[in-house]
């Protein structure tokens, strides 16, 4: 993190000074491994469409990664708040800006390969938005960063009051994503039995319906889920008491 004339004047930039945990590290490496090494053990047995889809999955995710570990940024300046991803760049300025917060990841695990407490910056409509390297990883203490971030961009048109409304949709919106996550997961659960599904059918000698039951029944399944479990999760965000 570049300090410029501290919490007051706003200048701040927040890009990465320190690599990952070493256990993430191992875990990415392990599973990037394993799935090459599978991808080429069951090359022969595996449709023509296999290889190039893992193969490619792989590489898209590592190549990503690479950029937005090399990329990425945060800049806080007197005019609002600017940040570069993997690929695009984005800034808002303090009047569009309604709160920044740092949230508890909720697979906080460092085996994920993501810091427990990000920050985020949320707009007048109550969309949210990650800030690069602004989380425990590059910071001793993102709460109190983030908090004097915060008083003193109130001195420079950032919102001070709570608006019921976007709240709400914050609320909502926490809930939809907590929706696709459980419906990610469920999604890997039928991609397990599809597996155990294919098994069995070489086994006993049946044809093989790979495409359908390793890519359709699971994606299928996602967006089923999804749709269903992201209503459900908002809908209950707004019962529950707040916190």
């Amino acid at each position: 993190m570049d300090d410029g004339a501290g919490a007051g004047g706003l200048l701040r930039e927040y890009r990465r000074e320190r690599g990952w945990p070493r256990r993430s590290v191992v875990l990415m490496v392990v599973i990037v491994g394993n799935a090459v090494l599978q991808t080429v053990r069951t090359h022969d047995d595996m449709p023509f469409w296999w290889a190039p889809v893992v193969v490619g999955s792989v590489l898209v995710v590592g190549v990503r990664r690479g950029l937005y570990e090399w990329r990425a940024r945060t800049w806080v300046t007197t005019g609002g708040i600017s940040r570069r991803g993997a690929v695009r760049s984005r800034a808002w300025a303090w009047s569009d800006i309604y709160d920044v917060r740092v949230e508890e990841n909720p697979v906080s695990d460092p085996f994920n390969g993501a810091p427990r407490r990000p920050a985020f910056l949320y707009d007048r409509e109550g969309r949210r938005f990650l800030l690069p390297h602004l989380d425990e990883w590059q910071l001793p203490d993102p709460c109190a960063e983030v908090a004097a971030l915060r008083g003193a961009a109130r001195q420079h048109g950032m919102a001070a009051e709570r608006r019921p409304e976007v709240e709400e949709r914050i609320l909502r919106r926490a809930g939809r994503r907590k929706g696709w996550q459980w419906a990610g997961v469920g999604a890997a659960l039928v991609l397990g039995a599809m597996i155990v599904a294919t098994v069995a059918e070489a086994a006993l000698g049946a044809p093989a319906h790979l495409f359908l039951l390793l890519l359709v029944v699971p994606l299928a399944a996602f967006g089923v889920l999804g749709a269903l479990l992201s209503r459900y999760w908002a809908a209950r965000a707004l019962r529950l008491p707040p916190r």
